[in-house]
């Protein structure tokens, strides 16, 4: 054959057929090759195979959301009477995890507020079977020193598990920083066309089958299709994030200066309270900008309605800009207390930038502010 397809075909196939018994149970025992596609599809292994490659680790799984994966990995590594010291900073769906159902499988979690560092060491030197980390953080972008938190923990003998959505792997290289399992919503950067829900799981050999066996008996398993649509984002994901890094700075220091915002949140700026860590430790500072509008819900409720270029949406991390109120959506399932606790404001704003023009962006910002 002279030529070859320039993209890999896709395998919609639930299921495979053998020639005999003996191929079917050696597939089976040696995992040899492909027999459901909720153990393994070959779409699914191609991107998985692109994101290991991508991140330096020697394996990847792929599921059917953010949430599959992370629930995954961490249940993997628990057993009754574990304990998981995080941060109070993580994403909604995850403190929910953390907070609420764990808890009943007595696993003991304790979350901590990233920037009481000596707190958070000193729960790590309690001792902890697993260290688990988001940075930048949902939504107020804070960014922990993960090196430093991964070496305490390890002479604990402790995981670390990172989720590291919102930096995507062309700012930040966890690998390098002492994270044994990362995570990623693929649904977000790594996909970037608001067209798909995934989640990856990237680790060395000794994690993976664990994880693999969990993916299989839950069945969060990434479908081919999906597979099909990442691998088509992974292709762009470098071009995409550099223009997002680009011009989420220019929004980013625009913001700062209007006169209409309490606060910016974004690691670029030098105002950022982990600036210092976020240079050293990420090569840009994401697409992604919060901010307090100077005003109450509803103040804050008819800047989102104004917007016109940004669409009111969930999610981030696509060529589409979007914004959304954390209190309304991404962190609803919070107390009042615990939305307090991490910082999540009833005139907090999270934009996510896409890869329209700045000055398009920045405009849409400017009018959706005059009537505040």
């Amino acid at each position: 054959m002279k030529s070859k397809p320039a993209i890999a075909p896709l395998y919609l196939s639930a299921t495979y057929k053998f020639e005999n018994s003996d191929d079917l149970i050696d597939v089976v025992q040696n995992q040899s090759g492909y027999i459901y596609s909720r153990w393994d599809n070959p779409s699914v292994v191609e991107v998985e195979e692109v994101m290991a490659e991508m991140e330096g680790y020697e394996k990847a799984l792929g599921f059917s959301s953010g949430m599959a994966a992370i629930s995954s990995a961490v249940l993997s590594q628990v057993k009754a009477g574990s304990r998981i010291v995080s941060t109070q900073e993580i994403y909604g769906a995850t403190y929910e995890l953390m907070n609420d159902l764990l808890p009943t499988l007595n696993i003991d979690t304790v979350l901590i507020n990233c920037n009481d560092v000596d707190r958070l060491l000193n729960e790590i030197d309690k001792g902890l079977d697993i260290l688990y980390l988001e940075t930048p953080t949902n939504p107020l972008l804070r960014v922990v020193d993960v090196q430093m938190l991964a070496e305490a923990a390890h002479k604990k003998g402790a995981i670390v598990i990172l989720d590291g959505t919102f930096a995507s792997p062309v700012n930040q290289r966890p690998v390098d920083l002492g994270v044994d399992i990362l995570i990623h919503s693929a649904t977000k950067f790594l996909g970037g066309h608001h067209d798909i829900l995934a989640g990856i799981v990237c680790c060395n050999k000794s994690f993976y089958h664990s994880i693999w066996t969990h993916r299989k008996i839950l069945g969060g398993t990434m479908d081919p299709m999906t597979a099909f649509l990442l691998r088509r984002g992974l292709r762009t994901l470098e071009l995409r994030v550099q223009r997002q890094n680009e011009t989420a700075m220019a929004v980013a220091k625009y913001l700062d200066q209007h006169e209409k915002i309490q606060k910016t949140y974004y690691p670029g700026l030098t105002s950022h309270p982990d600036h210092e860590i976020a240079k050293r430790q990420m090569s840009g500072f994401g697409g992604m900008v919060s901010f307090d509008i100077a005003g109450d819900f509803e103040q804050t409720k008819g800047f989102m309605d104004r917007l016109k270029t940004i669409a009111l949406a969930t999610s981030l991390g696509g060529i589409t800009s979007l914004a959304n109120q954390p209190i309304t959506n991404t962190h609803v399932a919070l107390s009042p207390e615990n939305r307090i606790k991490a910082g999540v404001s009833e005139n907090l704003v999270r934009l996510s930038v896409g890869i329209e023009k700045q000055e398009d962006l920045i405009e849409d910002l400017k009018q959706a502010l005059e009537q505040v």
